[in-house]
């Protein structure tokens, strides 16, 4: 049985905190639902499952492009050569010598199954993941507190607009974030027609 899970959160203040997000403007987002797959046996793998529901809603809300963030821990030196076999529109972003991320432009559901398949180990292995309707995730240098003293970093910065929704992933890929402020999902039973259902499938209340 694959249980899955959606909760709305209240708090969002907490939530972006806790996520470590640096948004422009955070007062625009209205909606934010953490989703994914409850763990109920050790048999399964949650990672594969949670890359399975996640292009389910994906595909299932049938909107595109979609623009697929990812990297700045891990390189794998055939990352290139799969994005170019498959003829993948992305960029490479280097803003450290030895820390890569890839942005992608995802034009159809063929494309996304593919992307996600080959890559979503990035998000398991806890490096940098993101999921947008419009591209508006930038990187940026900005002074950052840590502890006692401030250092000059570059971060990612999520610049919102009127209409935007995108989607940061849990820990270990256990789940994701869906920040929102569109109409289709301003409430859970809109956000939950977009995911899985049937024989086998169950959700955790």
């Amino acid at each position: 049985m694959l249980y899955i899970y959606l909760e709305e959160h209240t708090d969002h203040k907490k939530v972006i905190k806790d996520r470590y997000l640096d948004i422009d403007k955070s007062d625009r987002i209205k909606s934010i639902y953490s989703m994914g797959c409850i763990p109920n046996d050790e048999k399964r793998d949650y990672q594969a499952d949670s890359n399975d529901v996640l292009k389910y809603f994906l595909k299932r809300l049938n909107r595109f492009p979609i623009f697929v963030t990812f990297g700045g821990g891990f390189t794998d030196e055939e990352l290139e050569p799969f994005l170019q076999r498959e003829n993948l529109s992305y960029t490479k972003i280097q803003p450290y010598k030895r820390r890569s991320y890839y942005s992608v432009q995802v034009n159809d559901a063929s494309e996304l199954e593919r992307l996600l398949d080959e890559t979503y180990w990035y998000a398991a292995a806890n490096d940098f993941y993101f999921l947008s309707f419009k591209n508006f995730l930038t990187f940026e240098s900005k002074m950052i507190r840590r502890w006692f003293f401030k250092r000059e970093m570059i971060v990612h910065v999520v610049n919102t607009t009127e209409e935007m929704s995108f989607i940061t992933i849990e820990h270990d890929f256990m789940g994701y974030y869906l920040f929102s402020n569109e109409a289709c999902f301003d409430t859970e039973e809109k956000v939950k027609t977009f995911l899985p259902e049937g024989e086998g499938i169950d959700y955790y209340e």
